[in-house]
């Protein structure tokens, strides 16, 4: 009998466990660089404290030299951890910072280099790389949903039009339990 109890209690723990250490995906769109823009996350929490995510960015902008607009946008994928910073009881309200790689694709003029019959693009269309940094601010509205305020700072090392570009934006996210 004490042997079917322990049984429970391990089965019971580890359903707990799965319970608070959920999946997530999140949409957020905002403003970003000069433009605008948005992002779709798949976060991965790995204890209570810190989760991976990897995220699909889409950004529209464009970029002025003197009286000329130049259009420009950047898809963009990273792979980043986050760490907890600060948490309230029963983690209603967090704050998690992180850092990771990533790398993407730049697109400029819509791929055409003549921009009219006398202005001609100094910049190309190219697969760029760098890294992220970001804040998000996570509050809980239900058992699956919050809301998350996100802010994030792009450094595409070989960029032509956009070195550091930040992302600040406003999204949901649905949490989905193993």
């Amino acid at each position: 009998m004490k042997y079917f109890l322990l049984l429970v209690i391990l089965l019971v723990s580890n359903f707990i466990h799965a319970q608070a250490f959920s999946n997530s995906v999140m949409g957020t769109i905002g403003k970003f660089g000069e433009g605008y823009g948005g992002e779709i996350t798949f976060n991965t929490n790995l204890d209570e404290y810190s989760f991976t995510q990897i995220a699909l960015d889409v950004s529209l902008s464009s970029y002025t030299s003197g009286e000329v607009s130049i259009p420009y946008s950047s898809y963009t994928v990273s792979y980043s951890y986050f760490t907890t910073l600060y948490a309230t009881a029963r983690r209603y309200k967090v704050l998690s910072i992180g850092a990771g790689l990533l790398t993407g694709y730049e697109l400029v003029n819509g791929g055409n280099n003549a921009f009219s019959n006398i202005v001609f693009l100094d910049g190309q269309s190219k697969l760029i790389y760098g890294a992220t940094v970001g804040a998000e601010i996570d509050v809980i509205i239900s058992n699956r949903l919050s809301v998350v305020a996100k802010t994030s700072e792009f450094y595409h090392m070989n960029s032509d039009f956009g070195q550091f570009t930040n992302f600040t934006g406003i999204g949901i996210r649905y949490y989905f339990f193993r």
